[in-house]
């Protein structure tokens, strides 16, 4: 009896050890996703704040308007990309960061994207 009885007491010390690495795991996950929304936020006001290139004229502002609404709905989850547009995202996708890189590269050089 007592090897089954040391065989328990070990389980329970591996146990508590699994426990510690995965509070360790939440609270590193927690601070990611703490660092991924403040990126968020400045990467949205950056581009609020003006896109470089960014046209004067009024079909420019519509434009630029159209693309802080896009970055919105990306920033509230959604996918704005043409293979799951209006969908819910569960993390990032390839399709949407491009799409939004695209973009950025159109305004940046004053290209229309139409």
């Amino acid at each position: 009896m007592p090897s089954l009885l040391k065989r328990a007491k070990d389980i329970e010390l591996k146990l508590h050890a699994l426990v510690a690495e995965v509070r360790e795991l939440k609270d590193e996950l927690r601070e990611m996703e703490e660092e991924n929304s403040r990126l968020r936020t400045e990467l949205a006001a950056v581009y609020r704040e003006g896109c470089p290139g960014a046209k004067s004229s009024g079909e420019a502002e519509v434009k630029y308007r159209g693309f802080i609404n896009l970055l919105d709905l990306y920033d509230q989850e959604y996918h704005i990309c043409n293979l799951y547009f209006g969908r819910r995202r569960m993390g990032e996708c390839l399709f949407c960061m491009a799409f939004l890189r695209k973009e950025m590269e159109l305004d940046a050089s004053g290209e229309d994207g139409a």
